[in-house]
């Protein structure tokens, strides 16, 4: 009746099975519902996300049409901008050369430069030159980048030192894009040989010449420039020798520095050429064509930015004007040698950087420590000067007199033992010619004593000589060790100023290669 009226245990054991199985099942649907709130929650962030972008693209939209109204005021620039475009295009295809129509506009550099670029391709030098002087006159350095680079795209052509110098680096100021693309087109071969000589000239003069006499005997006047100059040098001079490495000033390290340096200076075997030496002069051209007339700048800027934001909702890298500064003229040559891949950069880089890296190499080499002669041990609690020849004998005297002074052998025990021992057998003889036992038994009493304590001091004194001799050799191999540490020490000094002075003389070999073979 207990079973049937559920009091029994299958009653109990049902319940509890019920009870898991509804705990089981609210559980999954708790989490369910977490799961459904954090899609949710994610599809609303989302979702708001994508709400904040449309409206921030909605909103550069209205601001960009409104542009584009004040742009059409601009209109004949975008003309001239997509007509040069078309020209470029045309002359990096190698297809024939249409006549750009080009309409008039005040003050825009780009209109007589794209109408002498045309008369030069055409051989109307006359033409040419009017053209060339009206640009010039509206902006120099903006004519002169854009002929040159676009005329190279033609073909080949003869630039005379001048010309091209004055789009190269120059001392007293930094790099500018289009001057580093410039160098990077003339390294890879755009303008020949010649080029390339003069790009070495140009990077010596804006390099400077390290001052490796700052101190002269007779002082020469000088002036404020001058000093500048000097101290100028003078400070670049540590970045030089950071960038070769070698830490400390061991003549180890210095010779592993200078033996990696004319590794890095020697021109590989298989160095591959560049590709195209004129894909530079395209990162030239671009920006001269997009900035745009000076008026229509900073309109242009802010519809590309609007644009991008139009268009996929991100901002896209700003633009890079052509004569933005990109770093000064040693540091670059730092990079180019000391870079992971510089690719044909690294050649003359090198030859216009030979009067720095043979500066700093010396001055590497001058910094190396003296080799060590003698050192300073600490033996027993005293300094002992440590030669190649041996320790201070002096202090080595000190040293093994404490030494013998700490193991003193002591013969009082031994003579005592042996003096009762012998009265002890005086003793006993006596005794026995007495016929007295009792003597003879004190007697035998007293040698046996002295005998045992004669053993003891015998004993002591053999222990106290084997310590004072274990003393004695520590004391000596703790001084051969020492002499043996300098020795080993100027031993290794000896073969490391022997790689030192075998890397530096390959240096030396490296940077007098001539220059036609780099």
């Amino acid at each position: 009746m207990a079973w049937w009226l559920g009091d029994g245990d299958w009653y109990d054991r049902r319940q509890r099975r019920q009870i898991e199985e509804l705990d089981t099942a609210i559980s999954g649907a708790y989490a369910q519902s977490s799961r459904l709130r954090s899609r949710l929650s994610a599809i609303e962030g989302n979702l708001s996300a994508k709400v904040d972008r449309i409206a921030a693209a909605f909103d550069a939209f209205v601001e960009l049409s409104d542009i584009r109204a004040e742009l059409m005021v601009y209109s004949k620039p975008a003309v001239v901008r997509h007509a040069v475009r078309e020209l470029i295009g045309q002359l990096s295809a190698g297809s024939t050369v249409v006549p750009p129509d080009l309409p008039e506009v005040p003050g825009y550099w780009l209109v007589p430069a794209t109408h002498a670029l045309y008369a030069q391709l055409n051989d109307d030098d006359a033409t040419a030159a009017r053209h060339i002087e009206q640009a010039t006159e509206l902006d120099g350095p903006r004519t002169r980048y854009f002929l040159t680079a676009a005329l190279r795209l033609a073909g080949p052509v003869d630039l005379s030192a001048v010309q091209l110098a004055a789009l190269l680096p120059a001392p007293g100021g930094p790099v500018t894009r289009s001057a580093r693309a410039m160098w990077r087109a003339t390294a890879a071969g755009a303008f020949g040989a010649p080029g390339t000589a003069l790009l070495v000239s140009a990077l010596v003069s804006a390099l400077g010449r390290p001052d490796a006499d700052p101190a002269p005997v007779v002082p020469e006047p000088r002036t404020g420039d001058d000093e500048g100059d000097a101290a100028e040098r003078s400070d670049r001079l540590p970045a030089w020798l950071t960038a070769i490495g070698g830490s400390g000033n061991s003549a180890g390290s210095v010779a592993s520095a200078l033996a990696a340096l004319a590794k890095r200076c020697t021109p590989p075997a298989d160095e591959p050429a560049e590709a195209d030496p004129t894909e530079p002069l395209r990162e030239i051209l671009g920006p001269l064509i997009d900035e745009g007339h000076e008026p229509e700048r900073p309109l242009l800027r802010r519809a590309e930015k609007l644009r991008s934001l139009v268009e996929s909702g991100l901002a896209r890298p700003e633009f890079e004007p052509w004569d933005e500064p990109v770093g000064a003229v040693d540091e670059l040559v730092r990079h180019d040698i000391f870079g992971s891949d510089t690719g044909p950069l690294r050649a003359p880089a090198v030859r216009a950087a030979l009067p720095w890296l043979t500066h700093a190499a010396d001055a590497m080499v001058a910094g190396v420590s003296a080799p060590p002669r003698a050192r300073t041990a600490r033996i027993r609690g005293r300094e002992v000067t440590v030669t190649a020849s041996g320790p201070d004998a002096t202090v080595l005297d000190q040293l093994r007199t404490e030494a013998e002074a700490s193991h003193q052998i002591s013969s009082a025990r031994l003579i005592a033992g042996l003096a009762v021992g012998a009265v002890g057998l005086v003793v006993g003889v006596i005794g026995a010619v007495a016929g007295t036992a009792l003597v003879v038994v004190l007697g035998a009493l007293a040698l046996v004593v002295g005998l045992g304590v004669a053993i003891a001091g015998y004993r002591s004194n053999a222990e106290a000589q084997r310590f004072a001799a274990m003393d004695r050799d520590a004391l000596e191999r703790s001084i051969d060790s020492q002499v043996e540490t300098l020795r080993q020490t100027i031993e290794q000094d000896n073969r490391d100023r022997a790689l030192l002075d075998r890397a530096r003389a390959e240096l030396s070999e490296v940077l007098a290669q001539p220059a036609a073979s780099r």
